[in-house]
């Protein structure tokens, strides 16, 4: 299914979603080693941030203002 645009459409969902009930901010956890959901996060405008709040397997945090 990769590279077919099903995780930038999924993401769009979600945060339209988040956007339609009054969220001001999405934030995420990921590993820095998937090179690809890093590079989606990064083109759908989220910015990194500290990643002092998210489970081990994730070194790293990104954040949308919406």
């Amino acid at each position: 299914v990769r590279g077919r645009g099903l995780g930038r459409k999924l993401l769009g969902i979600a945060v339209n979603g988040a956007r339609e009930r009054g969220f001001k901010r999405v934030t995420l956890g990921t590993a820095s080693v998937l090179k690809e959901a890093v590079s989606l996060y990064e083109h759908a405008g989220f910015k990194p941030i500290p990643c002092d709040h998210f489970p081990g397997r994730c070194d790293a945090a990104y954040a949308l203002e919406l």
